[in-house]
């Protein structure tokens, strides 16, 4: 959202000047403010100027970097005006210490330097958990457990997602829902609810909603991921419920905001029920989720090699005899297709999971899987050894699966075939869908069909569309993830730059 303060006009001068100029504008707040230190309400102001400066430059930086990217330029063109036109994103820190500043005194603008630290810090401050952390615990003292809060930003948000709905079931063009998208705007922000909802879950059973406000602190409909809210939630369960029967889902929700947590702290819980809940299907779950958390970073391309290894060690001896003693009892209750409810046990989750670290990470090497081409013959994946292939889990129901279309063309033909192939994996329901699809959408390299909820989907443990998959000649995984630009990187590692020149010769 725009704030109120920079104005149409004004919005359109800051896209036009060039970044590094806006800097100025930084600067001069901060003269403006060291000028003011004798005098405390024109200090306050002064720091509640840094702030908004910095919102403003902010809001324009990521206004200019979308129009880059929705631009029809070459990849040429737009990395060239990501560096000339863009440059790097503006640094926060002088904001950062002019909002703690307001906090501390308890100046004007308490309650927007507080929501400041909270939701703009998030991997740009250097100290963006302690910022996090003040921000939440001033919000707190000031709000405190008003349940009117959360129930409010309730009905904004479904409002937003079933308009959001609306817009993606329409017979709109591409063009016209993203249009539309735009138009909305961003989701309703849940920072004033998440403070609300973490004084009630702190009261425990002497609340009448302390259980539903600590599953609402960990849940999706809380807004963005927010490890530092979600494990208070879980945290509040923990302590305040003991015969909390619903740890699948929240260790579920939990485990998803650890990708934004920096400090480490929701690993941490989830190892410690891995550990010490005296519940066997609780730590059976736990065990299962601590698991896939540490194969998660075994996957990042920034591992070193003997970490990654240190990591998969650690990951096996989490899952491996996980299921003891509740082997048969439901992990999961999914839906095959449309009806069908499917319940995969404990034993099966170890299995899936053991399979997942040994032979679908990096550094690991796959087994010859067996697929059904669109035709509906059957292969084995060892028809693709000796070469570089990027396996592709994909739907054509997945936005960026499709958006990436015309690069996986490019890619297709930038290397001889027998060097390197792409192997696209549906897991469309019907095959029928693929079928159709591809009529106006091309897709010239191997297809296999897999459905949802199937087998090779929950053996590789895709959680994301697009999950890229690269795997070198001799079957060992050389990188994954929904990031194509990094799967290039891993493939250009390996096969070197692809020469346009020859591979159209041959």
């Amino acid at each position: 959202m725009v704030p109120d303060s920079l104005t149409k006009k004004s919005m359109q001068l800051f896209i036009r000047i060039p970044i590094a100029a806006l800097f100025l504008i930084v600067s001069s707040c901060e003269i403006a403010r060291d000028n003011a230190a004798s005098d405390p309400r024109s200090s306050a102001d002064a720091n509640w100027k840094l702030v908004q400066a910095y919102v403003d430059l902010d809001t324009a930086w990521h206004a200019k970097q979308s129009e880059i990217y929705s631009a029809d330029d070459s990849d040429e063109e737009r990395d060239r005006r990501l560096k000339e036109e863009l440059g790097d994103h503006p640094d926060i820190v002088l904001a950062v210490q002019a909002a703690r500043a307001i906090v501390a005194t308890k100046g004007e603008n308490l309650l927007e330097a507080a929501k400041f630290l909270v939701e703009h810090t998030r991997g740009l401050s250097p100290t963006e958990s302690q910022d996090i952390e003040l921000g939440l615990a001033t919000l707190a003292a000031v709000i405190g457990p008003d349940w009117s809060v959360v129930e409010d930003f309730r009905t904004l948000h479904e409002a937003y997602q079933e308009k959001r709905q609306e817009i993606s079931d329409s017979d709109l063009s591409s063009d016209e829902k993203r249009a539309s998208f735009d138009e909305l705007g961003e989701a309703p922000k849940g920072t004033l609810a998440k403070v609300a909802a973490i004084a009630v879950a702190e009261m425990g059973t002497a609340h009448e909603r302390g259980r539903e406000a600590a599953e609402f602190l960990v849940s999706p409909m809380s807004g963005a991921p927010d490890p530092e809210s979600a494990i208070k939630g879980a945290a509040a369960l923990a302590e305040h419920f003991p015969d909390y029967d619903n740890w699948h889902t929240i260790l579920s929700w939990l485990e998803f905001t650890s990708g934004w947590d920096t400090s480490g702290q929701v690993k941490e819980f989830i190892a410690d029920m891995a550990e010490n809940s005296t519940n066997p299907v609780t730590r059976a779950i736990a065990r299962g989720y601590a698991g896939e958390a540490l194969m998660r970073d075994l996957n990042w391309s920034s591992i070193e090699a003997d970490r990654r290894a240190e990591l998969r060690t650690e990951a096996l001896e989490y899952v491996t005899g996980l299921s003891l003693g509740v082997e048969d009892e439901a992990f999961k209750i999914g839906m095959k297709g449309d009806s069908e409810a499917v319940a995969y046990t404990f034993a099966e989750k170890e299995a899936s999971l053991i399979h997942a670290i040994r032979h679908a990470s990096v550094g690991g090497t796959v087994v010859d899987e067996l697929g059904r081409r669109l035709d509906g013959s059957e292969e084995n994946l060892s028809a693709y050894s000796g070469k570089v292939i990027l396996v592709d889990f994909w739907a054509t129901w997945c936005g960026p699966c499709v958006g990436a279309l015309p690069e996986l063309r490019e890619l297709a033909s930038a290397y001889p075939k027998d060097q390197f192939e792409i192997l696209a994996i549906s897991v469309d329901d019907e095959v029928e869908t693929v079928l159709e699809f591809m009529d106006d959408e091309p897709m010239p390299w191997a297809q296999w069909h897999v459905g949802s909820e199937s087998e090779l989907a929950q053996t590789w443990h895709i959680r994301v569309y697009p999950t890229y998959v690269v795997v070198d000649q001799d079957g060992v995984i050389l990188g994954r993830s929904s990031s194509l630009e990094e799967a290039n990187g891993v493939i250009e590692q390996k096969l070197g730059q692809p020469n346009t020149q020859a591979v159209t010769e041959s």
